[in-house]
């Protein structure tokens, strides 16, 4: 029989005895459509679903959804009043930045590019038009922020659900300044794109040039796209592996960070791809034409957030599978944590221990109840006498913290707490 840390409350229940050589007793296995079944559910890409539902993925997206839709609205509008006038006039600048945010959101924006109208939700000649510095837009950028902000500390709440660790503790400010931070930088990652298509399309015309393939051919037009959805795909998954790893604060092993971001940002890229086509067509019919990029747009986000949480769900139960614990506690932490627990436990069972002969004493009768009424006297004095001579985990914490003191018998006065 093998024993806890805490011998004196919590113990190990005894394991079976097994003869030398013995295997473990083999569940039979089913067979036919049952068996067909159980092999389905084995499947990672089923248990990975299954996950996610479990941990209300599709309600965590569409609260997820409404945040994203109204950031977005208000970024959109901050950023032309703050930047639109330097885009007038520049016709090649105003159709890579258009876009580049059209890559991200298909359809949201509509401009003019080559003679050629590109349909989208927001005209892009209205947002220039507002291209102006008040108050208005100081109040905008105050609301920007805040939104901003909330649903990047949503989006840290729910991929830390899907690892089953609680929300992040810590001082409100510090984590607020700290999402901020990846606000600014999520809109430098929008700048940046822009600008790399644009560096990307002018070296293919200078490659397809020198090659005798034309300007305007198919091949240029396949080529543009390829080299458009590997870029997304890559901006996508470096995005996602910061959310799980930076943002989150999760640590997870980074062949498993990579392979998950990276399957999620294929994802999300083909469904940017996928989403510009659709909407477009969808513009196409004058009945729905008023709103059907708004709704489409708000079902795209919807299925971004799924997507977002799915990544994560693959990641976490490819941890689980490995027995990679997904706390970010250091080992001291976490030997804290269980000592904790195991001091807890034992409280708990001496409690009940208590309570159960207490019962006894109130139904027994003469020498048994004198018995009893001794038995429990001794178990109230050694429990107070513990408490004195040994301290808890959280009292031994709270005098290391006061004195300064780091004593080399930490882990002994732990176990014994």
């Amino acid at each position: 029989m093998s024993y806890s840390r805490d011998d004196q409350g919590v113990r190990d229940e005894a394991a079976p005895v097994r003869a030398s050589g013995a295997q473990e007793d083999a569940a039979p296995r089913p067979t036919g459509i049952a068996g067909l079944i159980d092999r389905v559910f084995k499947l990672r890409p089923v248990r990975v679903f299954f996950h996610y539902a479990g941990d209300n993925g599709p309600l965590i997206a569409s609260g997820m959804t409404y945040q994203a839709f109204f950031a977005l609205a208000g970024a959109l509008w901050l950023s032309f009043a703050l930047l639109g006038f330097a885009l007038r006039g520049n016709l090649a600048l105003q159709a890579s930045v258009f876009g580049a945010i059209n890559q991200f959101l298909p359809g949201l924006i509509g401009y003019d590019i080559a003679g050629t109208q590109v349909q989208g939700a927001i005209d892009s000649a209205a947002l220039l038009e507002n291209s102006s510095l008040s108050w208005s837009s100081a109040i905008s950028l105050l609301i920007v922020l805040w939104t901003a902000v909330g649903f990047l500390a949503t989006l840290r709440t729910a991929i830390r659900i899907m690892f089953g660790l609680p929300n992040e503790q810590g001082n409100f400010i510090l984590l607020k300044l700290r999402d901020l931070g990846y606000t600014v930088a999520f809109g430098a990652v929008v700048l940046l794109t822009a600008a790399i298509t644009v560096l990307s399309n002018a070296a293919l015309d200078v490659v397809l040039s020198l090659l005798g393939l034309g300007q305007a051919g198919p091949v240029q037009q396949v080529l543009t796209a390829a080299v458009a959805l590997v870029l997304l795909a890559a901006i996508e998954t470096a995005m996602l592996a910061a959310a799980f790893r930076i943002l989150s604060g999760i640590p997870v092993p980074h062949r498993r960070l990579w392979a998950g971001s990276l399957l999620g940002g294929v994802a999300l890229a083909v469904l940017q791809t996928l989403a510009s086509t659709l909407l477009h067509f969808g513009t196409n019919n004058p009945v729905i034409k008023g709103f059907a990029v708004l709704v489409g747009l708000l079902v795209f986000f919807n299925i971004v957030c799924q997507l977002i949480l799915l990544a994560a769900a693959w990641v976490a139960v490819g941890m689980l599978d490995a027995g990679i614990d997904a706390s970010s506690l250091s080992p001291d932490q976490r030997e804290n944590a269980e000592a904790q627990r195991l001091e807890d436990a034992r409280r708990l069972v001496a409690r009940a221990n208590r309570e159960a002969l207490e019962d006894r004493l109130r139904n027994a009768r003469g020498l048994a109840r004198w018995r009893l009424s001794r038995q429990l006297q001794r178990e109230v004095r050694d429990e107070a006498r513990r408490r004195q001579e040994v301290p808890t985990t959280s009292e031994y914490r709270e005098a290391q913290q006061r004195t300064g003191d780091s004593s080399p018998d930490e882990r002994q006065v732990e176990r014994a707490g």
